[in-house]
């Protein structure tokens, strides 16, 4: 159990309770919701 930031929102996240989460550039992104994954993903950082 780790704690990270969401890239999106910056709200503090448990990798083993993460709503979503994705692999970009071989790096696991973990965040609070799939509202911020879609935003990552569409490359939005607000």
């Amino acid at each position: 159990m780790a704690k990270v930031e969401d890239p999106i929102c910056h709200m503090i996240v448990d990798t083993d309770r993460a709503r979503a989460k994705g692999v970009y550039r071989g790096e696991t992104v973990y965040f609070c919701s799939e509202v911020c994954k879609s935003r990552y993903e569409a490359g939005q950082t607000r």
